[in-house]
């Protein structure tokens, strides 16, 4: 069977957004035996989606006199990649029609080396929570044509990657003979994971992904998802066994079963509107994410293992960081053993 791994989200975004709890978050997953830590992407980022889209934090952890701080995603990475030696460090995902792709492309580079070769590149076409914030007017994108800005820029940057001279020419971007160095330290590039919960995403995958990163699944929906990122792989020549499936899964693990969903559901119905799916119906979140007593959790992690998971990228749910530390030395002590030889 293949590994099994497990990552922390850090929060440089929500409530309790902050380069002392980034680093702090970071480093005791590496330290509790976390297999990846991970950042999350948004230029633009309003006061309404800073109190309505918590990806980091809890609910009960908004104040009225909050800034809506969202920390750049790459910067950030740059900064843990110094402050932290072993885990991988990955983005889940970048904005990528709002990113320019010769930059990034540099960019991702550099982290790569500056990681010593510990980068996961997602990449995403910009959700429902993107619009709402008014992102793609301010880089003056056009919404509609966001997927295929984001096929594009991933074929611009593997041809930066791996030519010596690189060329490229599409509908959006066109360069010739770009000299562009240094290469990643991962070769041919850094994993480049795809997020996005649609059938056009998981084909977007097998097409030209290294992982695919949903998020509101489910275990039966994921199981069907991967097969369309395995067929598809297929389909265009690729090694389907290569490519890593991701989940991104809100989380809380606790000893009581009624103290974790008391902790998760005040943020999920907060949420709730953000997200590009229906998810008023708090037994549709509960299906698709990771809630409850150690034994539910234990359950639950299976599940998804047996839809074909192997990497879940957590985002527990947590009102101070000290809460956020028991929940992954919890997980660390109870869960990790189980998917360790």
């Amino acid at each position: 069977m293949a590994k099994i791994s497990f990552g922390i989200r850090v929060p440089n975004s929500g409530p309790l957004s902050g380069v002392e709890n980034i680093v702090r978050t970071a480093q005791k997953a590496e330290e509790l035996g976390f297999d990846s830590i991970f950042v999350h992407d948004h230029v633009v980022w309003s006061t309404e989606m800073h109190r309505h889209h918590i990806s980091s934090g809890a609910h009960e952890a908004l104040a009225d006199d909050q800034s809506a701080d969202f920390y750049e995603a790459l910067t950030v990475i740059g900064y843990l990649a110094a402050v932290t030696s072993r885990v991988q460090i990955g983005v889940a995902c970048l904005v990528m029609p709002t990113r320019n792709p010769i930059y990034a492309a540099k960019q991702l580079a550099t982290l790569d080396h500056l990681s010593n070769g510990r980068l996961i590149a997602g990449v995403g076409l910009g959700s429902k929570a993107s619009q709402s914030s008014n992102e793609f007017e301010v880089f003056e994108v056009d919404f509609k044509k966001r997927a295929s800005l984001t096929d594009e820029y991933i074929d611009a940057m593997r041809a930066i990657w791996t030519q010596p001279l690189a060329t490229y020419h599409g509908t959006h971007i066109n360069f010739e003979d770009a000299e562009i160095y240094p290469k990643p330290l991962q070769q041919p590039n850094p994993p480049i994971w795809v997020g996005g919960w649609t059938d056009f995403a998981a084909r977007r995958t097998g097409r030209v992904g290294d992982g695919w990163v949903p998020g509101w699944l489910s275990p039966k929906e994921m199981a069907r998802g991967a097969e369309i990122v395995r067929g598809t792989a297929t389909e265009h020549g690729r090694d389907p066994e290569a490519i890593t499936i991701a989940v991104e899964k809100l989380a809380v693990i606790k000893r009581d079963r009624d103290a974790a969903l008391e902790r998760a559901i005040p943020t999920v119905r907060t949420s709730s509107t953000t997200y590009e799916r229906d998810v008023d119906d708090i037994s549709f979140a509960l299906d698709r994410h990771i809630f409850g007593s150690v034994d539910d959790v234990k359950r639950r992690v299976e599940e998804f293992v047996e839809a074909g998971v192997t990497h879940f990228e957590l985002k527990l749910i947590y009102p101070t960081i000290d809460d956020l530390e028991d929940q992954m030395t919890l997980w660390a002590d109870e869960i990790l053993p189980l998917y360790r030889d």
